[in-house]
């Protein structure tokens, strides 16, 4: 399986703090897995009561102009790009009450964010991204594993990394 170019690296460093490499949307939109994406959607319209599309799901990482449905209104990524930033790292107001509480909503991988972004102020954003880009790759055939990936879709190894079963459903 083909590695991450640098381009979609830097896209994947989302101001939030999030490794936008690990979500299952930005895999399946790698992949061009249209059945994926419309499964997601179908989930999504389901949890917010909206009608959702698989090209609603489309993303290329949170810095890039092509972001799934739900990142395109993200506050967090709004808040800091109207300081003149792409990443919650570079503000002195770090961490905020709106990161604290995304940390600690229902979502297993937002649980993680304060601690990806400080890890990002220490070595950097490139370092950091290269280290997430690692961590979220099958240790047997190197493929892109999701936040929730149990088992490798490509060869059935299983992940030492996931969060466990998706808060989307299966």
């Amino acid at each position: 399986m083909a590695k991450y170019s640098r381009k979609d690296l830097d896209n994947f460093a989302a101001a939030c703090g999030l490794y936008c490499g690990a979500c299952e949307a930005r895999i399946a939109s790698g992949k061009n897995d249209l059945k994926q994406l419309e499964l997601m959607a179908q989930r999504i319209s389901i949890l917010t009561g909206m009608s959702v599309t698989a090209k609603d799901m489309h993303c290329e990482g949170c810095q890039s102009d092509i972001r799934t449905l739900h990142c395109r209104a993200c506050d967090i990524r709004n808040c800091c790009f109207s300081k003149g930033f792409t990443h919650c790292s570079q503000c002195e107001e770090f961490p905020c009450q709106r990161l604290k509480d995304f940390n600690s909503d229902a979502f297993p991988h937002h649980h993680e964010v304060l601690k990806n972004i400080q890890r990002a102020r220490e070595i950097g954003i490139n370092a950091w991204l290269e280290e997430q880009n690692q961590r979220w790759r099958c240790p047997k055939c190197d493929s892109n594993v999701s936040w929730y990936t149990e088992k490798c879709p490509e060869c059935g190894a299983k992940s030492p990394t996931g969060f466990g079963p998706s808060p989307f459903g299966e």
